[in-house]
């Protein structure tokens, strides 16, 4: 890929993702400068750092939105790109793959130009070595992102000139090493948590919670569950009280978060604010109604007494949404809801505008917002530490003949959150049930956060995710067929290296198996 952006092009993104406590984030450059005039200062290196947080992945179409290419939701707007991925019939064109594609490797040369600056800029060590762990950490997540979605990708050793070839892609292994040197790098350099005034920099407890999530992904289960293990020793973070607030600006300096994207309290566009509440929030409320949960998947919540929907007596079909799970409250809404002051109503299923299934999204959607007449400004998670329990509870039982007192203590932490106050599982499951019982956690604690298409990517169940028939639930109850989707597993888990960059690099970058 031939990208074209400059020094100068880096300051112009300082307007970033902060909130009223954010203040890390509101330290702006005042003028445009050149790159021989810049690097002068620590300040101007920070200026420099800050912007890179702008090519971070993005929370709406890229993050959110894959989980309807799973069986928690489908997509409303089945005309535009995510229509095509979620069916299954996407090409290599879909432009889905060239903006995440852009977003990562404009992150990335900004990362690779700060390595030849940092030396001339006027600062301590000690300073100069926290920055360069920072921006380690998030070129680290910018492959990350591009590994998960596409596997081995180039890793450019250099700021790639205006017409220079981006070089051949490196296996998967090798660019999961090379993340994991990263991270190995930046963690003892870095803050093992961030607070107040630097709240959403990275730091070592982010660095091992997503080596964590990597090595799960890679089935290094033992690096994994090591890498867990280093956060929750910190001893620096903890559970929130009340998952439905967790996903509000009131949280948004808690310490669940290990890292996040951050916006400011007012902001005046995309750079500053967040389109969240545009893309997800039901109409009722001004937004697009863009993903609709499924029956499967609201049906997967368990009632209060943690039994599933077919085993408990608390269950009522006839009510079929009382003594649930809390968290499903928290995060969908169904005909009757109430939010923002509105009643979420379902007469205009599957119209092209609104639900497909009967279901909108809840969590997330800020209350404040209502009319969504501004961009949102609650902060997007991409890391917390419930997900860093499930991982080690995880990638712990799988090195084990049956699951012990620590797998069983971590997943029951998040069943008995306070404000979900699940019972703890049930004593005595053997292997198999107990990586049935967290896979179950994994999908109902982190719906909608970009991760359940990652999971089953990572445990080769997407197809069967995918084809299962989707349903959904109309007004008076009848639960009815939505549609069938395909899957191909030769192609369908990597997404595409966009056509594009296969063109430009006339055959020097190979495309994933099976695309056209």
């Amino acid at each position: 890929m031939k990208i074209k952006y400059s020094i100068t092009a880096c300051l112009l993104i300082m307007a970033l993702f902060t909130s009223c406590n954010d203040s890390f984030l509101e330290r702006m450059p005042t003028d445009q400068q050149s790159d021989g005039s810049f690097w002068k200062s620590a300040a101007e290196a920070e200026e420099f750092v800050n912007g890179i947080y702008l090519f971070l992945v993005e929370p709406e179409n890229h993050t959110i939105m894959t989980d309807c290419y799973t069986d928690n939701a489908v997509p409303v707007h089945v005309g535009a790109e995510q229509g095509s991925l979620s069916a299954g019939t996407a090409v290599s064109g879909n432009p889905h793959f060239k903006q995440l594609w852009d977003a990562a490797y404009a992150g990335i040369r900004r990362c690779l130009v700060f390595y030849q600056h940092i030396g001339e800029v006027p600062m301590s060590d000690a300073d100069k070595a926290e920055l360069t762990g920072e921006v380690q950490f998030l070129e680290a997540f910018f492959y990350s992102t591009l590994l998960k979605y596409m596997g081995g990708v180039p890793v450019p050793d250099h700021p790639l000139a205006l017409r220079e070839p981006m070089p051949a892609r490196t296996s998967e292994e090798d660019t999961y090493k090379y993340i994991v040197d990263l991270l190995d790098k930046a963690a003892p350099v870095l803050p093992d948590i961030r607070q107040d005034d630097d709240h959403g920099k990275p730091s070592a407890g982010a660095c091992y919670a997503l080596k964590a999530r990597l090595a799960f992904y890679a089935h290094k289960y033992d690096e994994a569950e090591k890498a867990a293990k280093k956060v929750m020793d910190m001893g620096k973070y903890g559970l929130y009280d009340d998952y439905a607030n967790l996903f509000q600006p009131v949280a948004e300096t808690c310490n669940e978060i290990i890292f996040d994207r951050e916006y400011l309290e007012n902001p005046k566009n995309s750079r500053e604010g967040s389109r969240i509440g545009l893309f997800f929030a039901p109409i009722v409320m001004g937004g697009w109604e863009a993903l609709s949960p499924t029956q499967d998947m609201v049906d997967a919540y368990p009632c209060t007494d943690g039994k599933s929907i077919s085993e408990s007596s608390l269950y009522d079909p006839a009510h079929p949404f009382a003594n649930r799970d809390p968290r499903l409250a928290a995060s969908v809404l169904w005909n009757g809801s109430t939010i923002a002051g509105h009643t979420y109503t379902t007469g205009s299923i599957g119209d092209g505008n609104h639900t497909r299934t009967g279901y909108s999204m809840r969590k997330y959607m800020n209350p404040d917002n209502d009319g969504i007449n501004n961009y949102d400004w609650t902060n997007f998670i991409f890391i917390r530490y419930a997900e860093v329990l499930l991982t080690y509870a995880e990638a712990r039982n799988e090195q084990l003949a049956a699951p012990d007192k620590a797998v069983y203590d971590a997943v029951n932490a998040i069943r008995q959150r306070k404000s979900v106050n699940l019972p703890g599982l049930a004593s005595g499951l053997s292997k198999d049930e107990m990586r049935t019982a967290i896979r179950l956690e994994r999908r109902l604690e982190l719906a909608f956060e970009g991760i359940h298409l990652f999971d089953t990517r990572s445990y080769k169940t997407t197809e069967a995710a995918v084809t299962k028939p989707v349903y959904g639930m109309r007004p008076n109850g009848e639960k009815f067929l939505v549609e069938n989707r395909k899957f191909n597993p030769a192609r369908d888990y990597l997404w595409a290296i966009p056509l594009e960059e296969i063109d430009l690099s006339k055959g020097v970058l190979k495309q994933n198996p099976n695309w056209d």
